[in-house]
């Protein structure tokens, strides 16, 4: 037993070592490394494995257990990022003050992976009853409905006159609009675009807002496309391998191209001299270097007020957030945030958040 017992305790401090490894890129010193990449989304794992071991110790050799238990306290740190307790509805906003509210969701073409029938018409009868004052969409598409109206069409009856899409390349019918687009019910007084792969992209909208301009980035970085369903049903080994590595394969693309994405957002972000708010789908889970480098320029909405664990993807495997709102923390306060896990429509669920404007001191 004592043999078994010494076997362990090795490979555990081989595990202290990579925990720490961990920690310090997800905090101290990001990397745009993919390898660091797969390293950083473990962060969830290493702690699951960490309080494992600390129940295994207890029973053990309890003298030991003071080793998770001081790698567990050092985690706390990334508790903002991974969980918030409910936070009193508006408690930071200026009481009275006008609200901006912003509504981020990829809507996966309005129809599931399944085939089943568009569920467009739902979509805008909860943002119709939501009434936010802009939406940024992702994997828009417009299509028509039974009466031959076109998305777009049905967005400006329902109060949105202003839209940008993100400029697409070599289509077959330029007229048609897909991908990455943000509607206002203010007047749009100046955008731009970046198209990256496919329908990812990002378009940079400035809203005229009550005298104010406010730049909205719409961002749609490279998509995952994890197929871990095809890898859930594998039954035999030679399946699971080569469904593993493809999704490792795929893992590792999404890395390197988000990183070098990043870049752009990044200048964009930099070059502002008005109140940003950069929303959308990022791929990339809160222990990322792609979340971590924005991060440190701009405040993250979940963190300030959010609730629960936020996730906000609604496939395998369910337990991540990928979707993100962060907003300049100088010149914006959040009144109000929400990770709307209501709504079932499509495989991502819809961010709701509400700003307003920072009073001068």
């Amino acid at each position: 037993m004592r043999l078994i017992t010494g076997g362990i305790w090795f490979l555990y401090k081989l595990f202290v070592v990579y925990t720490l490894v961990v920690y310090a890129l997800c905090y101290w010193m990001p990397s745009s490394h993919w390898l660091a990449g797969f390293m950083m989304i473990s962060f969830p794992v290493v702690l699951v494995g960490q309080i494992i071991f600390l129940g295994f110790w207890l029973v053990l050799q309890p003298a030991r257990a003071v080793v998770p238990v001081v790698l567990l306290l050092a985690s706390f740190p990334f508790l903002e990022r991974t969980y918030k307790l409910s936070a009193p509805e508006g408690a930071l906003a200026t009481a009275g003050a006008p609200a901006l509210k912003i509504v981020n969701y990829n809507i996966a073409g309005f129809q599931l992976y399944d085939d089943s029938e568009p569920f467009t018409e739902q979509v805008l009868s909860w943002l119709k009853q939501t009434n936010p004052d802009v939406i940024c969409l992702q994997e828009f598409s417009n299509r028509k409905n039974k009466a031959g109206v076109t998305t777009l069409e049905l967005m400006k009856k329902a109060g949105y006159p202003h839209h940008v899409a993100l400029t697409r390349v070599n289509d077959e019918d330029p007229s048609y609009v897909s991908g990455v687009i943000t509607f206002s019910k203010y007047p749009i007084v100046a955008s731009k675009d970046a198209h990256f792969a496919s329908q990812n992209g990002m378009v940079q909208t400035d809203i005229r807002w009550r005298g104010k301009i406010i730049r909205i980035i719409n961002v749609h970085l490279y998509s995952m496309t994890l197929k871990l369903n095809k890898l859930a049903s594998q039954k035999g080994y030679v399946g699971v391998k080569r469904e593993t590595r493809g999704t490792l394969r795929q893992m590792k693309k999404g890395f390197v191209e988000r990183n070098d994405e990043v870049n752009q957002l990044d200048s964009w972000i930099t070059e502002s001299e008005y109140p940003v708010v950069v929303c959308g789908d990022f791929n990339e889970t809160p222990y990322s270097y792609v979340y971590g480098r924005l991060r440190g320029q701009l405040a993250n909405a979940f963190e300030v007020q959010g609730r629960g664990f936020g996730f906000s993807y609604n496939r395998l495997p369910y337990f991540i957030r990928i979707d993100h709102q962060f907003y300049s923390r100088e010149n914006l306060r959040l009144q109000d945030f929400q990770t709307m896990r209501k709504i079932p429509y499509s495989d991502h669920y819809p961010l709701v958040g509400t700003y307003t404007l920072a009073e001068p001191e």
